[in-house]
Order: structure tokens, then sequence, then C-alpha cells
């Protein structure tokens, strides 16, 4: 069985407020983004490798792979204006199309572990997708645009999903294909699949593995980064 690996950080992090992308700041010392795949690649050895880049800041990112000791078995794709887009131009690549199965995980989420990729790889045998997720701890409640409540949600039938998210190469290829046909777009990967009747698993995910969205989140990656240290 045949797996790959797509890492997306080819987003520009808006929201994170800093000139950098966030896959490209300093998280003690190093890039986030080798952070990252530090931890991927030494759960287990993936047969081919995507790395989606930032459109306009290529010199900054191959610069950042070039001083990193990486094995040569990794290619780089344009990232597109959208998370989705990304995805959709790293599945296009051959590499990844002779692949059986592809994980795919985002690169501002630098604490994953092996035992993770392990359950995902356990079950993705018996579903079309699989994908981590925890338990939502606050009460959540659904808003109309003036901001007024409309609803309070049943939290015990909610959850909080991460990356990795893995599937069969074969089926996110056709849920894709179809996704791009369509004009849809979609958040994450496992939307495109449930989107076409595919059928996604759900397993219990790590509360450690938080993606680095805030400068509030970096400061806590280096308590982390601290304390398992």
């Amino acid at each position: 069985m045949k797996i790959g690996l797509i890492i997306t950080a080819g987003g520009i992090g808006k929201r994170f407020g800093y000139e950098l992308p966030k896959q490209f700041v300093l998280l003690k010392g190093k890039p986030l983004l080798l952070h990252t795949m530090g931890n991927l690649l030494k759960t287990r050895s993936f047969n081919n490798i995507i790395i989606t880049y930032p459109k306009g800041w290529e010199k900054t990112f191959f610069e950042i792979i070039e001083k990193s000791p990486f094995p040569k078995n990794i290619e780089f794709v344009e990232g597109g204006k959208e998370r989705f887009l990304s995805v959709w131009n790293a599945l296009q690549h051959p590499l990844i199309k002779s692949t059986d199965i592809v994980l795919i995980h985002d690169a501002v989420r630098p604490f994953v572990t092996s035992a993770l990729i392990e359950r995902l790889l356990t079950q993705i045998l018996n579903f079309d997708g699989v994908i981590p997720a925890i338990k939502v701890k606050d009460t959540l409640k659904e808003l109309d645009e003036a901001g007024l409540v409309l609803q309070t949600l049943n939290r015990n039938k909610i959850v909080a999903v991460q990356t990795p998210q893995a599937f069969k190469t074969r089926i996110l290829l056709d849920a894709y294909h179809k996704a791009i046909h369509n004009g849809v777009v979609f958040t994450d990967d496992a939307g495109v699949a449930e989107y076409f009747g595919f059928k996604i698993k759900i397993i219990e995910g790590d509360e450690i593995n938080i993606k680095i969205t805030t400068p509030l989140d970096l400061a806590f990656a280096e308590f982390l980064l601290e304390k398992l240290l």
C-alpha cells in the first residue's frame, strides 16, 4: 500500500497579523513549517510527499527548505488562492495519483503525533476517509446575521475537526474533480468527500494537535514545546 502525504503550506495567514505567512514564523528559533515537517516525517516513511507553497513567497519558502535535513523524495507545488485550490493542485501531481492512501495535513499544526497517524491508517482500510476530531467543551449557539441567537446547539453531537485527514486517493480525487466541475468550495477535505456522498469516519484526535492561527496560539505552542522537550 503506497501512502502519500500533502502538507498544505500555501496560505498567507491574514488573520495571524504578521508580515510573514504564519508557516514561516519562528517557533523557538525554527520556522513553524519545519517543526511540522519534522514531526510528520519521523512518524513513518511516506512513499510520496508534496508540499504546497504560497505564491509570491517562493524565495523565502525554498530558502527554508534548503536548510532543512529532509528526504529528497519531496516535491513542491504552488498553492492556490484558497486552501481548497492548493490541495487540488497537489492532488494533480503524478506522485500523489500513484498512491493508494493520501494524508493531508496543515503546515501550521506542528504537534502531530505518530499515534494519531497510525490510528488514521488503521481505520482508512474500512472507510472512504478518516478524520480526527475532539469534543467541544464550550456551549455553542447559532446566530443570525444581526448577532441574535437562533438556537443553542447540542455540543454532544458536534466536534472540532483536525488534520491530518486520510482518504483513499482515488475517492478524494473523484470528489475534488466533481467539486471543481460544479464550482463549489470547501474549508476542509472531508467536506468535499461528504458533499458527494462518501463515508467519512471520525476518530479521536489529540488536544495537543493545535492549529496556529493567532499570536496567542503561537505563545501557547512555545509553552507546549518547552514542556515536551
